[in-house]
């Protein structure tokens, strides 16, 4: 299943004709919209951090930390 905004609002909108229908209640339908706000808000971090990258001076300068394994971080 893609997962991008279009993806999004639509089981957003069917969240809500689910509740609608009293096919879920609230905390499911609370449940499923702050995971979809929590994809959302990964989506709009991959489009700053790709903006960014298209500056040479910041892309040279950028320490990529998704690169580093977790035991390479300092404790």
């Amino acid at each position: 299943m893609p997962v991008n905004t279009k993806s999004m609002f639509s089981m957003l909108c069917t969240c809500m004709e689910k509740l609608d229908r009293n096919e879920i209640d609230v905390a499911q339908a609370s449940a499923m919209s702050k995971l979809i706000g929590q994809a959302n808000n990964l989506l709009n971090y991959e489009l700053k951090r790709a903006a960014f990258m298209t500056n040479s001076d910041f892309k040279n300068q950028h320490r990529n930390l998704e690169l580093k394994t977790f035991d390479s971080l300092p404790e």
